[in-house]
């Protein structure tokens, strides 16, 4: 393909992923470029994470590490510290502090709007609200489809899809979904209606989805009981801050080739930190940034190892909650509004004002019966792009543009986002980044990650591939 600076380029998904990628490009695009951003949202910027009202939802990683931009790493702390005290924001900002999501919401709007006016003159920028339903070669470039008829062309096209929507608690069709005592997507604004002041509820999953919904609840009043059912009864675990850096300590080593040698070479650092009287989040955060080098030095067969017996765990302690989410949470606990049931899901429906929901307690023949106002499914997002019913995607699929990676962890791709066709090499023209790449880099839908890939996808869009 042709390696000239492309003139326009198209991003699909007006998430945080998609937005970035906005944003650098805005950046470094020479006079004469066009940028389209595809949003189906009338606001761009959000996404499911941020895009939450609710201002107990807070960020899971401290404000000093939450910068948009890689080049200023405390980019978003000053942003924040110049608005402390106006309405909505704390009246002071610590580097510590775990500031509420839609205040970061705000944070990214404005980060765009600054792109935007900086651009160099010439550069037009255009937000299409809508949702793109196809997306065809034409030439060295992409021709999209919007569900309204209209269709966008492209020289580059960048795939910022974000997570999807969960699988369902029990893989088999089952009226029960189709009813109003069901809940698939927890983060729709209807997901908690019906729900009454004293009513019970049942969480399937017990991930940072389920916090967010009991956070959610407890703000709005609800006295009842929420049950959160996950298969081994782990829970996210918390952060602690201001914890000094740990040295990288596998940067000067081979990086171990096994699952198996990997969890023993933790374990071996953590035992030796502790000695020193360092906490083990210390040391789990110093293997993030050799996480996609581990990730991409397993087989096939290490990757699928990884995910049948460590995963979990893995999530629990990598993927942590904000230390006031985590006392909301105890509290509740502690006063019996909350309790956590590992075991697996054996039915679901509907009854007279109400869903009966059976589950089989873990390890054990024991059978529990529950009678809840509603289920709302927290699984956490699926990953199998090629299973998902969205007319883009079925279309991609069809016309070989895309397929599943070999564990089926998002898009086949290579490590830098060029999407790889179906059984073929890259597409040329058609990239991605964040929650796609889950198969390639494992380690890539956090703001740290996010931001780096934005802004190298940005590099390179430009540059000519």
């Amino acid at each position: 393909m042709s390696s000239a600076t492309p003139r326009s380029l198209a991003i699909i998904g007006g998430g945080f992923s998609g937005t970035l990628v906005a944003v650098h490009l805005l950046r470094r695009a020479p006079a004469g470029t066009r940028i389209v951003l595809i949003e189906r949202r009338l606001s761009v910027g959000r996404g499911v994470a941020y895009g939450t009202e609710c201002e107990q939802h807070l960020l899971n990683v401290p404000a000093a590490r939450m910068s948009a931009l890689p080049d200023e790493p405390e980019h978003f702390l000053a942003w924040a510290r110049a608005r402390a005290g106006q309405p909505g924001f704390p009246g002071r900002v610590e580097p510590s502090d775990f500031l509420p999501r839609p205040l970061y919401g705000d944070y990214v709007a404005s980060v765009l709007a600054d792109a935007r006016q900086q651009a160099a003159g010439g550069v037009e920028f255009e937000i299409f609200t809508g949702t793109a339903v196809d997306l065809e070669d034409k030439n060295d470039g992409g021709r999209f489809t919007l569900s309204d008829g209209r269709t966008i062309d492209a020289d580059r096209v960048v795939l910022a899809l974000g997570n999807l929507p969960g699988e369902y608690p029990i893989r088999r069709p089952l009226p029960f979904y189709h009813g109003p005592r069901y809940a698939h997507i927890p983060w729709q604004p209807d997901a908690l209606n019906g729900i009454g002041e004293n009513d019970d509820v049942l969480l399937v999953g017990a991930g940072l989805t389920a916090i967010d919904v009991i956070v959610q609840l407890d703000r709005r009043g609800h006295r009842g009981i929420v049950h959160a059912l996950s298969r081994r009864g782990l829970l996210p675990l918390v952060h602690r801050p201001g914890l000094a850096p740990y040295p990288a300590f596998l940067a000067d080593e081979p990086l171990p080739a096994t699952v198996l040698a990997l969890l023993r070479r933790l374990r071996a650092e953590v035992g030796s930190a502790a000695e020193k009287g360092i906490d083990w989040r210390a040391v789990l955060d110093a293997i993030r940034p050799q996480t996609p080098a581990l990730w991409q030095g397993f087989s096939d067969a290490e990757r699928a190892r990884f995910m049948r017996h460590a995963r979990p765990y893995w999530e629990v302690h990598r993927h942590r909650i904000a230390p006031p989410v985590a006392a909301t949470v105890e509290r509740l606990a502690g006063e019996g509004r909350v309790k956590f049931h590992a075991g697996r899901l054996q039915s679901l429906r509907e009854v007279e004002g109400g869903a009966a929901a059976i589950f089989r307690r873990r390890g054990t023949e024991d059978i529990v019966a529950l009678r809840v106002a509603k289920v709302i499914n927290c699984t956490g997002p699926r990953t199998d792009y090629s299973k998902y019913q969205h007319p883009l995607l079925i279309n991609l699929l069809a016309r070989g543009l895309i397929d599943h990676d070999p564990l089926a962890l998002g898009l086949n791709a290579l490590p830098d986002g060029s999407v790889l066709a179906y059984r073929a090499g890259p597409v040329g023209w058609l990239h991605t980044l964040g929650a796609p790449l889950k198969g390639v880099l494992w380690e890539c839908t956090a703001v740290p990650e996010i931001r780096a890939e934005a802004a190298a996808l940005a590099e390179r869009l430009l540059a000519g591939v």
